[in-house]
C-alpha cells in the first residue's frame, strides 16, 4: 500500500489498483491521454457515473484496471473532495 501526498503521482502497477477514501468524501476520476485531454464524457467517473472502461467507483473505492482503459488512455487523475463543505481534507 502506498500513501499519496496532495498533488502526488505514482505509476500504476501491472494489474488492477484500488484507491479507498473512507469518510465523508467524494471520489472522482478523469481518464486522459498523453496530452492531458479527455476523450469525452465517458472519461469522467464520479458518483452519478460510476463506471468508465477500466475504471469503476463503488462507494468509497475507485478501482482502475490499466489493461481495460480506453484506447489512448495514458493517465488517471483521482480527485477527492469533502461531501460536506464543513469537512476538512
Amino acid at each position: 500500500m502506498s500513501d499519496l501526498v496532495p498533488g502526488g503521482n505514482v505509476p500504476l502497477p501491472g494489474g488492477p489498483v484500488s484507491v479507498r477514501v473512507p469518510g465523508g468524501f467524494d471520489v472522482s476520476a478523469l481518464v486522459t491521454d498523453e496530452g492531458g485531454k479527455i476523450g469525452g464524457d465517458a472519461d469522467f467517473v464520479f458518483y452519478n457515473q460510476p463506471e468508465a472502461p477500466g475504471a469503476r467507483l463503488r462507494g468509497d473505492t475507485l478501482t482502475v484496471d490499466p489493461a481495460r482503459l480506453r484506447r489512448g488512455a495514458a493517465r488517471v487523475t483521482v480527485a477527492v473532495g469533502p461531501s460536506d463543505p464543513g469537512t476538512p481534507l
